[in-house]
């Protein structure tokens, strides 16, 4: 039991960081990922699909747990 609840802790804790550290990294990765791709090129339709299915944050963990659901003390 005690496990359990640890690893529950733990994974929020991973959640929580996640969830603070993307809005940050998510301002630069598209515009980055946009210029490497085009080389320049303004309207280039693929670049931009691909970069934006790349410079999504998740907001469901692998297993399909909803990180919007997770509730410190929730069971």
């Amino acid at each position: 039991m005690a496990e359990t609840k640890m690893a529950v802790v733990a994974l929020l804790l991973v959640a929580m960081l996640v969830a603070s550290t993307a809005p940050a990294a998510d301002a630069f990765c598209f515009p980055d990922c946009y210029n490497r791709c085009a080389n320049g090129q303004e309207r280039n339709a693929a670049c931009a699909n691909m970069c934006v299915q790349a410079c999504v944050v998740p907001t469901t963990l692998p297993d399909g747990t909803d990180l919007s659901k997770l509730v410190p003390g929730g069971k």
